[in-house]
């Protein structure tokens, strides 16, 4: 289905299963200069939610030219179609997901941010963390999170001595705010590239009490690493470091900087089943 709203189109998939019962909720939004088809393309989330079932995917549009999404203007709208969406779809209500690229990345972050009573759990790809997580002490909520970012992206840094928010500050600061490390990103002392300082185990050295932590897959070796980190409270924080640049790194489709996948599975469909692993609770 296809809707216009504001000025801003929304492609939804909405499956059978979806109308005789309650599913959940996915927003998909893509970045700068792309479109929904283009996002699908990458993410491939409406494929993997039709595949596996018990979702609503919708993937906004912003119709400029170039294509652009200004958060003063859209993220209202967006805000608006998926309550609209909820209410009229009658979605399971702990199932209310957000994800995004690059510019659908910033406003992931934003959604974490402000709506973390709706958001169960969310994944921002090739963007740093909300300004709650920088001026604050973080969302109201923790909301469950797996970011992925790579560390030879041109466009947003790993690491930058001159940014005051990069990759490597978002993953401190995360951490700190969900009480998973002893200090913030502004007194932690980063290494040269932002690569965080790691125990014999690969944890951080800075962990706090009761938190664990796992590789998922990958190694510090390999094209890519995926940890996982689970607080005293049971939240995660996941992260996703692949080698590839500013693309997904199973789908590294960039005319300009055509590289290899460096990871050799869906990372779509390991968003979905972060989702499913993580309603709201």
């Amino acid at each position: 289905h296809e809707f216009m709203c504001d000025g801003v189109q929304f492609k939804v998939l909405l499956t059978q299963e979806c109308i005789n019962s309650a599913c959940g909720l996915i927003i998909d939004v893509h970045g700068w200069l792309s479109n929904p088809d283009e996002q699908e393309g990458r993410s491939n989330l409406a494929r993997a939610a039709m595949d596996n079932g018990g979702y609503i995917v919708v993937q906004p549009g912003e119709l400029s030219a170039p294509p652009s999404w200004d958060g003063s203007v859209h993220y209202d709208i967006v805000a608006d179609f998926m309550q609209q969406s909820m209410d009229a779809f009658d979605v399971n209500e702990d199932r209310v997901h957000f994800t995004g690229f690059s510019q659908g990345g910033w406003m992931t972050w934003s959604f974490i941010c402000e709506y973390s009573d709706i958001i169960a759990s969310a994944a921002p790809l090739a963007a740093p963390g909300g300004p709650c997580f920088l001026a604050d002490s973080g969302p109201e909520r923790k909301v469950p999170i797996l970011l992925t970012s790579g560390v030879n992206d041109i466009l947003i840094k790993y690491y930058s001595t001159d940014a005051p928010w990069s990759i490597a500050h978002t993953l401190v600061g995360v951490m700190y705010d969900y009480g998973m490390v002893t200090q913030d990103f502004n007194s932690y002392v980063f290494s040269t590239t932002g690569d965080l300082v790691t125990n014999e185990a690969g944890k951080i050295d800075i962990a706090a009490a009761g938190v664990q932590f796992e590789v998922v897959d990958g190694s510090e070796e390999d094209t890519f690493l995926w940890t996982r980190y689970t607080g005293a409270d049971g939240v995660v924080f996941e992260h996703l470091r692949h080698t590839n640049n500013h693309v997904y790194p199973d789908n590294p489709d960039s005319a300009i900087l055509p590289e290899e996948p460096s990871v050799w599975f869906s990372v779509g469909e390991a968003i979905l089943q972060f989702f499913i692993d993580n309603p709201r609770k």
